[in-house]
Formats: structure tokens, sequence, C-alpha cells
């Protein structure tokens, strides 16, 4: 990893200085991204809408994740 930073340290010299900001705060924004992702799980598609403020028109039987697989194989034909 060390001769990765070292590269990546020598490319950043040859950039201005805004570009060479502007590019290190996109990469800690990826890596905040990365490392939030790590620790939280994924959830069903139906605790996600859980809350939604539209989820009142939403059937109350239907498995949301279910229905979304449907769809997506209608879809795909």
């Amino acid at each position: 990893m060390k001769s990765i930073s070292l590269d990546l340290d020598r490319e950043l010299a040859t950039l201005d200085q805004s570009t060479a900001t502007q590019f290190k705060s996109a990469v800690l924004a990826m890596m905040r991204l990365v490392k939030a992702g790590q620790v939280r799980k994924t959830q069903p598609f139906a605790e996600r809408i859980a809350r939604h403020p539209a989820i009142g028109t939403w059937p109350v039987e239907l498995d949301a994740d279910k229905h979304l697989a449907q769809v997506r194989d209608e879809w795909s034909r």
C-alpha cells in the first residue's frame, strides 16, 4: 500500500492546488461512503419505504420485495 500512496502523492504534486484539494475531498467522501456501507446492512425494500409519505397508497398485504422481483422479471423478458 505504501508504494501506491507514494505514486498518488507524486501525481497530486503535478496538479494545481485547487484541483488537488478537490481530488482529495472526493476521495475522502468516497472513503466515508465505503466505510458507512460496511457497517450498515441493506434493508429490504419494504422496510426502506415504510415511512415514506406516499406509502398510504401501497397495499399492506403486498410484499414489496416480491412484487419488485416479479416486475423486474417481467421487464427482462
